[in-house]
């Protein structure tokens, strides 16, 4: 259910001595700024027509022109567009009191977090715009290779990884253009500097685009319904089938019950019943239930519950010969993890569509303060995606041999991905392999992974260092922020003034709503908003390079504890607290 070896890096310096060492930084880039441009005596050289052009900064002399870019004349006059960002907002990683002077425009001052990354500025528009292109002025000192990730939030409060600018060389006064083509609807944007060889700082983040018409906005969100399928549940936590061609539904209630669904009206005998080994509730209980691609002519399938020790188990259970009924005394126990709290239990079971193997997902098994590290324990199962071959001769389980970490010491081969607090509803495209990844925040941020059909696995997604773009100063952390970059980066994220905690999902195939095949749906328990997910491909200097998109469709007025579907593709939500699950439909 979701949640609402190396020594931490510490400067030698109080907060006081740290600002006035940042005020004497700030000081010197003005003063290199105001000379450099005091010297230039030709007009600003517009920006290449590329998608991302780094503009070479001011110097003491004139700087080359860019052979792309046509030499200005004296007949030629082009009015300065006007810079959506004077009237926005700004807000920060650090020293936040001062994000807004890289909005005023003036080349002599600049916002400095007075830390090195990972450290982001993020500006809120006063409106809702059709966004077209962005600068960044750098303000650096020394120059050196540079990360950044830029995100935006169209209107959804979602944001969304819109472009990866990856160890480019930057320095003072450098110009970072990025072309928003086409344009995109935008009310947020989000920098993020993963690597630079100095305190992250901007002299200036000018957003350039026109006023979105209402009634005539690019993205416009499919019109969805949520229409009751089924009530009378008691904390339902997932909607499943069975892949046998039954065209039943099976619904999970989290005490230890599994019902089966045919048309919308529950079997009168439950599927299978546990709940008198089930320890519940909150983040324990019974949680999943996944059916092998054998299934049909085995009738095993598996679930993940926490038994009355509070540690996380995933057996296998058979049905007897009535088809609708399991046999509980079928129990095949595989595997126990014992968990150190009732909080972050994971949970999650899938079977992946290419391979047939099922993957686990384990929370950290921590408590809301600060946690114990073992998302990055290679030694424990915690915090983890676990791999396992359950279809094979061996016992209880197999390894696959294509595992990341099979023949690495120290590491449990049984880990396929790691640095998570707590998984919950991943779910991948059963028509492309590509395994779509929530995953539960501290505090501030929840974020979304996005794992390609291509992946060998053993990924680090970097919990507890980051929940989506944010740093988290925890002490005693066994990776410092200043790993960041080496971490795999969220897709998608949002804040808790938005939600509490992601749950997913699934990637839509069905046939009612033809606009959202292939995107991937997911919600917030708290506040019942379901969005889509889309991965969009732009050509940026003839080369594909893949951004995202989410769309806020409907909001359910329920806490939500998952999205799950039937053989058809047809979707439902689990309303957790009224007991209903709900079917989207078009409206």
């Amino acid at each position: 259910m979701p949640s609402s070896s190396q020594p931490h890096l510490r400067l030698p310096f109080d907060r006081r001595q740290i600002r006035v060492l940042g005020a004497i930084f700030l000081a010197l880039l003005a003063l290199i700024v105001t000379a450099s441009c005091a010297a230039q005596s030709e007009p600003d050289q517009p920006a290449a027509k590329t998608k991302v052009t780094q503009l070479t900064p001011a110097t003491s002399t004139p700087a080359p022109t860019p052979s792309a870019t046509p030499e200005p004349t004296a007949t030629e006059s082009t009015p300065p567009r006007p810079n959506l960002a004077l009237s926005g907002t700004a807000r920060a990683s650090a020293e936040t009191e001062s994000a807004d002077r890289a909005l005023d425009g003036d080349p002599a001052t600049a916002w400095s977090s007075l830390q090195h990354p990972s450290q982001w500025i993020a500006i809120t528009l006063d409106d809702l715009y059709l966004v077209d292109s962005i600068e960044l002025v750098v303000a650096q000192a020394p120059p050196g290779s540079t990360t950044h990730l830029l995100w935006l939030d169209n209107g959804s409060l979602v944001r969304t990884l819109f472009r990866q600018l990856s160890e480019i060389h930057t320095e003072n006064g450098q110009i970072l253009s990025i072309e928003v083509d086409p344009p995109r609807p935008v009310r947020e944007i989000l920098v993020q500097t993963l690597d630079s060889p100095s305190w992250v700082a901007w002299q200036d983040v000018k957003i350039f685009g026109t006023p979105i018409s209402r009634q005539n906005e690019n993205d416009t969100p499919p019109q969805i319904g949520l229409e009751m399928f089924l009530e009378g549940l008691v904390l339902p936590v997932q909607v499943a089938h069975a892949g046998d061609g039954s065209g039943r539904v099976f619904v999970v209630e989290q005490h230890g019950r599994i019902k089966v669904v045919h048309s919308g009206v529950a079997n009168d005998v439950l599927f299978l019943d546990i709940s008198n080994q089930v320890s519940c509730c909150e983040e324990r209980g019974l949680l999943n239930i996944a059916f092998p691609p054998s299934f049909p002519a085995s009738q095993q399938f598996y679930v993940s519950y926490t038994n009355l020790d509070g540690d996380t188990v995933i057996s296998r259970f058979k049905t007897t010969d009535d088809p609708d009924i399991a046999d509980p005394a079928s129990e095949e126990i595989l595997l126990t993890v014992g968990q150190p709290h009732e909080a972050h239990n994971g949970g999650r079971l899938v079977f992946g569509p290419e391979d047939g193997y099922l993957y686990i997902g384990m929370g950290d098994g921590g408590s809301a303060g600060n946690p114990m590290h073992t998302g990055q324990d290679p030694g424990l199962l915690l915090g983890k995606i676990l791999r396992i071959d359950v279809e094979s001769a061996d016992l209880p389980y197999g390894i696959p041999a294509s595992n990341p970490f099979v023949d690495v010491d120290g590491y449990r081969p049984e880990i396929w991905a790691m640095g998570l607090r707590n998984p919950w509803g991943f779910a991948f495209d059963i028509h492309t392999g590509e395994l779509y990844l929530p995953d539960t925040g501290h505090n501030l941020r929840e974020e979304l992974n996005y794992v390609p059909s291509s992946s060998l696995g053993g990924e680090n997604y970097g919990w507890p260092t980051v929940e989506g773009t944010r740093c988290i100063e925890f002490p005693d952390l066994p990776f410092p922020c200043s790993h960041a970059k080496e971490f795999t980066s969220p897709i998608a994220e949002f804040d808790h003034t938005r939600g509490c905690a992601i749950v997913g999902g699934v990637v839509y195939r069905g046939s009612e709503l033809p606009q959202l095949k292939g995107r991937f749906l997911f919600a917030d328990f708290c506040r019942g908003d379901i969005w889509e997910l889309s991965r969009i491909v732009d050509t940026v200097a003839g080369n594909a390079v893949v951004s995202w998109r989410s769309v806020l469709l409907a909001n359910a007025r329920v806490p939500v504890s998952s999205i799950g579907d039937d053989e058809e593709g047809n979707v439902y939500v689990s309303g957790y607290q009224n007991g209903t699950i709900y079917k989207i439909t078009s409206k």
